[in-house]
């Protein structure tokens, strides 16, 4: 039997939704797709199942239309009312068990756990909404395992369409009306199988340093369904975690997945781009001395630029080049990930230097670049040289390079 994954969408989303369906199909065959929508043209189904056919698997066009649902208040302006389109599962799903999941979310393995899981009479199975270690007794509704047969047998569209006219003013979405008429009924998944990665940009800011004790991952794992919350993996500027894991899947070709070529076991750097070596500014000014013609004289270098704060409009636009990453108001996680790929340090921001950061590379042992009007460092360790010569900056590093 065809295991049923659901979405929601609309038009405007259907590139990520894509996306999200690529990475599920990597890793899982015998599949029959639910796309509950209400503007998604037909030509994109009829090549989608063409597709699909290939793995034993299928995409349903689900309309719903005539609805009252526009009408619903939505705690956020980026959400579409098609998130509410997941209330109509008993009508459309025929299968006794039905996996929904967001369309901002990437999958990195096999889904037949989920699948196998004992719902044990509950509703539906999902992951704790919690910030930090604080429980909150709600589900985020981003990825719910369903009890198609339990939600069919209580009506629950309609019982969900009731409380949304009622409380669509005050509760936070159709995530606050799903935990109104689900609660305690939903049976509580490891976070592993919606990590959700919102927070990584925020709670520092928030103050809440302990999040990010308890949401590190070890030994490099990926989570089995990795949710982008917040700030998307797609926006020029997004910082939070794995979003080259979304990038990645986003460009694999379709030949590759369906033929499930070695390449769907590799990474955005394999696919498209693997710096020769890695490098980065902490500053608290837009002034760095020479850091575009540092940035275009060595393609080769990944340059990443951190600040406490959000960067004036010259530091955005250096964007323009493929080998610049900037972190605007910095995580921790963002900072450890510098310390992690660096190879060399570049000390050529003006004025007060950040974090004490020539005393943390030297500790790594890590050569440090500097100009004469840059260098913050008062042990004379660093590589020091003219404003005025540039290039023979660059003539070092490359050598420091072949070395």
């Amino acid at each position: 039997m065809k295991k049923s994954i659901v979405f929601n969408a609309d038009n405007d989303y259907v590139d990520k939704l894509e996306t999200a369906i690529k990475s599920i199909c990597c890793y899982n065959n015998c599949l029959k797709f639910y796309v509950f929508n209400d503007d998604i043209a037909s030509e994109w189904f009829l090549m989608m199942n063409k597709r699909l056919k290939t793995i034993q698997s299928e995409i349903v066009n689900v309309k719903i239309v005539d609805h009252v649902l526009k009408k619903f208040h939505l705690p956020l302006k980026n959400l579409s009312y098609a998130t509410f389109f997941r209330y109509f599962i008993p009508n459309f799903v025929k299968e006794s068990r039905a996996l929904y999941l967001d369309s901002d979310i990437i999958v990195t393995g096999s889904l037949d756990y989920l699948f196998d899981i004992e719902l044990d009479g509950y509703a539906l199975a999902a992951v704790e909404d919690s910030f930090g270690d604080v429980p909150s007794n709600n589900f985020n509704a981003g990825v719910l395992l369903v009890d198609v047969d339990s939600w069919r047998d209580e009506d629950a569209s309609t019982k969900l369409l009731e409380l949304t006219n009622q409380y669509h003013e005050t509760a936070y979405g159709d995530q606050g009306i799903l935990n109104m008429l689900f609660h305690e009924r939903w049976k509580k998944l490891d976070r592993t199988f919606n990590f959700m990665v919102g927070m990584d940009s925020i709670a520092h800011i928030e103050g809440n340093q302990r999040w990010y004790e308890i949401s590190e991952l070890k030994n490099g794992d990926l989570p089995s369904v990795i949710h982008y919350t917040g700030v998307k993996p797609w926006e020029m500027i997004a910082n939070n975690r794995f979003r080259e894991v979304w990038w990645f899947y986003n460009l694999l070709e379709w030949s590759d997945i369906l033929l499930r070529k070695d390449i769907i076991n590799r990474s955005f750097k394999e696919l498209v781009y693997s710096p020769k070596a890695h490098t980065a500014i902490l500053t608290a000014s837009c002034e760095m001395e020479h850091v575009e013609y540092l940035i275009e004289n060595l393609p080769e270098v990944h340059f990443s630029i951190l600040a406490h704060t959000y960067f004036a409009s010259n530091v955005v636009a250096l964007l323009k080049y493929s080998n610049v990453t900037i972190y605007p108001c910095f995580s921790p996680f963002d900072y450890q990930k510098m310390l992690d790929n660096l190879d060399f340090y570049l000390d050529i921001n003006h004025y007060q230097e950040v974090d004490n950061i020539v005393s943390v590379v030297q500790q790594l042992s890590k050569p440090i670049f500097a100009f004469e009007n840059t260098s913050h460092d008062i042990d004379n360790q660093t590589n020091i040289f003219s404003s005025t010569e540039p290039n023979k900056m660059v003539e070092a590093i490359r050598q420091f390079l072949e070395e």
